[in-house]
């Protein structure tokens, strides 16, 4: 799938998953569909801007669009902590609605203005490759807790240390691909370190 196919894909789940909560009647419904927005969210921020945006920039350059998607994302992300914080209160509605209204914007940006340009630059090929590098990526992200990406994404906005040269993209796509496997190991070894305790318990 091509890489503007994944992510007007990734646009159509997430416009669902706002309907959703909107029609959602009690507080467990909300919390469970917002979750599933937050990590969707989280995981589609990723596989933007450490693997699609990058390539689109070495095309493209720096575009007004482009730079505009980089500080939305930052909106994104600080509404969904917030959105996080204030499950269960009025807030949460008003940070969803805020949340909303910029995802419509952005996605209605992207689709209609930075695709065409991004699908005309790179060509079928190119967007294959990356599709398939996204999707990858994404299914990755999503399976995880979105708190520390996004607590970690927040954190550089606020620092000022949003990086967006290709060569500082994937410098930090590096390390968050390193911190994972890390974190993937240590959960595989206590498992097995569980699995053998488990099996060393006498039987009665």
């Amino acid at each position: 799938m091509k890489a503007t196919e994944l992510l007007k894909k990734q646009h159509d789940e997430v416009k669902e998953l706002f309907e959703k909560i909107e029609k959602a009647d009690s507080k467990a419904d909300k919390r469970r569909l917002f979750e599933q927005l937050a990590a969707n969210l989280v995981a589609h921020d990723a596989i933007e801007r450490e693997i699609f945006y990058p390539a689109c920039e070495q095309e493209l350059g720096l575009s007004d669009i482009l730079g505009e998607s980089l500080v939305e994302h930052g909106v994104i992300e600080f509404c969904l902590f917030r959105a996080d914080q204030n499950l269960g209160t009025k807030d949460f509605d008003y940070y969803v609605t805020v949340l909303r209204e910029t995802v419509e914007h952005h996605v209605e940006e992207e689709e209609k203005e930075f695709f065409p340009q991004v699908e005309k630059a790179l060509g079928m090929q190119r967007l294959a490759v990356l599709g398939n590098d996204m999707e990858s990526q994404f299914e990755e992200v999503v399976a995880e807790d979105f708190r520390e990406p996004l607590v970690e994404n927040l954190h550089e906005v606020l620092m000022g240390s949003m990086k967006t040269t290709p060569q500082d993209e994937r410098e930090e796509e590096q390390e968050r691909t390193a911190k994972r496997a890390a974190t993937k190991r240590k959960s595989t070894a206590k498992r097995a370190t569980n699995g053998k305790g488990s099996h060393a318990r006498p039987h009665h």
